[in-house]
């Protein structure tokens, strides 16, 4: 099995360095649009807040005219794009490139995106789950490579994940697979905004690491407080890693907490799906060094002796690249192999 990964990898790669492609990571505060070359260089990169397209139409047309842009910066047409390869933060219908929904964009149900677009530009389009994407860039070009069984978990404000089993995307039934952050960690927990109560994203998230910061603030003096009163109460969490840095205990015990449940969380994904490899991605992963030895130490606890003893958990290298980068793979895919379901993936072949 391992071989034949390998091999599946090294096929994908050389596909990729032929052609040129744009790829377009859409987060919660910024999209990022990269024109990748056949080296898989981003050579142009563009940034634009979400907020301000939130409507989707208006959002096709920025990201035409971005699209455009960056190839005449480059000197280059359309006809010379592979394709555009597009992560969303939400449940997308990859078969017919529909956005069923987009976190924090309410305006975007059941949009075609990549029929709407496809025919603006007159290009191919594809479109996907955002964490699926990034679990393509680090398993082909990052942290990932050389696992055949590869969870992928982003952690910001929501906790996505990725799943890459036997060297193949899977997204489940109907698309939705890789819900991670919203595994059941706490039963006694906060309600999430997923309206389930004790979800790991409560746990792990940015805001629940900022909730604990404005307590422990206005619990006693030190470091955190100096810091948070110098940013005018701004609490960030870079703050509190610097807070960390600075021998802060409240800020410590608040990267030890997150470390506990991300441990438990990873224990879960261990026991059922035995993966060789997990990368930890997303802003909160820069607090690595303050989170994950408990993080490591809980999950060897928690998990089942031989799979925790076997599996490697690692930091994404790629940072906000991922996204970009995986979208060269997502577009090779999909363009080459054709809209294809888990079945194809795994090599099964469609039902007959």
């Amino acid at each position: 099995m391992r071989k034949n990964v390998a091999i599946r990898r090294r096929t994908l790669a050389r596909s990729v360095n032929g052609k040129w492609v744009v790829g377009i990571d859409v987060g919660g505060t910024n999209v990022k649009v990269g024109l990748v070359s056949p080296q898989r260089r981003v050579v142009r990169l563009c940034l634009f807040a979400t907020q301000t397209y939130q409507k989707p139409d208006s959002f096709v047309v920025k990201i035409s005219e971005v699209v455009q842009s960056l190839l005449e910066q480059a000197g280059l047409g359309i006809s010379k794009l592979e394709g555009i390869g597009i992560g969303l933060p939400g449940p997308v219908d990859v078969d017919r490139g529909i956005v069923h929904s987009c976190v924090n964009i309410p305006a975007w149900q059941e949009f075609p995106l990549r029929r709407i677009l496809k025919r603006r530009l007159n290009c191919e389009v594809f479109v996907d789950n955002d964490v699926n994407v990034t679990a393509l860039g680090v398993w082909m070009f990052g942290s990932g490579r050389g696992f055949c069984h590869l969870v992928c978990v982003t952690i910001g404000t929501g906790v996505g994940g990725g799943l890459i089993l036997h060297g193949s995307l899977y997204r489940g039934s109907n698309g939705s697979a890789g819900e991670i952050g919203h595994m059941a960690v706490n039963p006694r927990g906060r309600i999430c905004a997923c309206g389930a109560r004790g979800c790991l994203e409560t746990e792990i998230g940015s805001l629940a690491i900022m909730d604990r910061a404005r307590k422990a603030v206005d619990r006693k003096p030190g470091p955190l407080r100096n810091l948070a009163r110098k940013a005018y109460g701004r609490l960030t969490p870079d703050l509190v890693c610097q807070a960390a840095s600075r021998g802060d205990a409240a800020a410590k015990a608040i990267w030890d907490e997150v470390g506990y449940w991300l441990g438990v969380g990873l224990a879960n994904l261990v026991n059922l799906l035995n993966p060789d490899g997990i990368v930890i991605g997303g802003g909160i992963a820069n607090a690595w060094k303050f989170f994950s030895p408990v993080m490591m130490r809980t999950l060897r606890t928690q998990a089942m002796t031989l799979s925790a003893r076997t599996v490697r958990v690692v930091r994404d290298e790629l940072g906000s690249q991922a996204g970009i980068l995986g979208a060269t793979v997502l577009v090779q895919q999909l363009g080459k192999r054709g809209l294809a379901t888990n079945e194809d993936f795994f090599g099964l072949g469609k039902p007959g």
